[in-house]
């Protein structure tokens, strides 16, 4: 039987590794082997884990942007897009971009030498939601590509379905060019090493299906309701089954979010 090493008053039922029923002294805290010790720290590790990879928990270091009240212009907007976050770019500090910087990161975007800054420019400008934000997204998208891209490019492309989402609480027309990646067929007509053709489709799909999700949208709903109607790959089919529960959790977020900030 496990001496349990605990101290104090009266006794509570255990029992011992054969299961037989023992007595345990009341007060006693767990042994840190215990099962279930073991697998509560492990879900409340996995739970903790899950909100900062869904719940937008970002941050910068060494960031040269000073978080202020006030909108970012032209210059805080490209110092802010330069930086490199290795927590994710900071979706409050992306929201404050004004109509200047915006159009300051439009014409980055469409600046090759600029390439190293364009996956954080399409979130921001995702973000921000400034009047021509959308056109900017949708030409980087439309441009044409052939063989062998870079890994800037490729990161951009990567960020892409996720800055549309965002885009998507300004723009309903961002909904419909995710709703098309969702149901693309045709395998782009670039790669990047080992990503290319079927994979590059599937990866596409299920970016776009979790960037629906987080959107908290009905119309997003909706959406991924009619994509899991007209499935035939099993894996994408089980993807659209599993962003369901985040579209619900962004949802009751947006909710919250408006009654506690009715101009949101």
């Amino acid at each position: 039987m496990r001496e349990t090493g605990c101290r104090g008053g009266g006794e509570t039922d255990g029992v011992d590794d054969g299961r037989r029923p023992v007595r345990r002294r009341a007060g006693c805290r767990r042994s840190p082997r215990s099962p279930r010790v073991r697998e509560r720290r492990r879900r409340a590790l996995g739970h903790a884990v899950a909100l900062l990879l869904l719940g937008g928990l970002v941050g910068g270091l060494g960031s040269p942007v000073v978080a202020t009240a006030q909108t970012l212009d032209a210059a805080q907007a490209e110092s802010l897009v330069r930086a490199r976050w290795f927590e994710g770019l900071p979706e409050e500090e992306a929201l404050r971009i004004g109509p200047e910087g915006a159009r300051r990161l439009i014409e980055m975007l469409a600046d090759p030498a600029e390439s190293r800054s364009h996956a954080n420019i399409l979130l921001a400008l995702g973000l921000c939601g400034q009047p021509g934000a959308f056109a900017a997204i949708a030409g980087w998208a439309d441009r044409p590509r052939e063989g062998e891209i870079d890994r800037d490019r490729f990161r951009a492309w990567q960020a892409l379905p996720f800055a549309l989402g965002h885009l998507a609480r300004h723009d309903p027309r961002a909904l419909a060019r995710l709703e098309d990646r969702l149901r693309a067929g045709r395998a782009p007509t670039w790669h990047f090493r080992h990503h290319r053709g079927a994979r590059l489709i599937r990866e596409s799909r299920r970016a776009a299906a979790t960037s629906l999700a987080l959107t908290g949208l009905s119309e997003a709903l909706g959406i991924l309701d009619r994509a899991g109607r007209n499935v035939s790959d099993p894996d994408l089919e089980a993807h659209l089954q599993s962003v369901r529960a985040l579209h619900a959790r962004r949802a009751l977020e947006r909710g919250s979010d408006r009654r506690s900030d009715p101009a949101r």
